[in-house]
């Protein structure tokens, strides 16, 4: 094989495998009977904000094969250093579109606060 097109066969195996790390959800756990948890780990080089979203996507996935939407309970994140890998750990129910719950969590306000003197 000629050097040119074993560096090319490198280069794409290489790329394949970092698609297929990329694709990979991570799981999702049980908490109890409605709840359910999943941790993401970003790379160095992703905002904290590219991890959320991935633990976002992977509990959206996880509801949309029940038929139900995705309401979060509770959300950390974790990093020693602005330069270390982010993490984010997401505990989510998922519910039926029609539940009330769900229905008036969009209503639902707190009562207005008043400035006192």
């Amino acid at each position: 094989m000629r050097p040119g097109k074993l560096h090319s066969l490198i280069g794409c195996i290489a790329a394949l495998s970092l698609c297929g790390c990329a694709a990979t959800r991570p799981p999702v756990t049980a908490v109890n009977d409605a709840a359910y948890h999943v941790r993401t780990t970003g790379a160095r080089y992703e905002t904290q904000a590219d991890t959320n979203l991935k633990a976002l996507a992977a509990a959206n996935e996880y509801c949309d094969t029940q038929g139900k939407q995705l309401m979060f309970r509770q959300s950390t994140e974790t990093s020693a250093h602005a330069w270390s890998p982010k993490a984010e750990d997401l505990t989510f129910v998922c519910i039926d579109a029609k539940d009330p719950g769900y229905m008036n969590g969009a209503i639902r306000r707190d009562a207005a606060v008043i400035a006192q003197q």
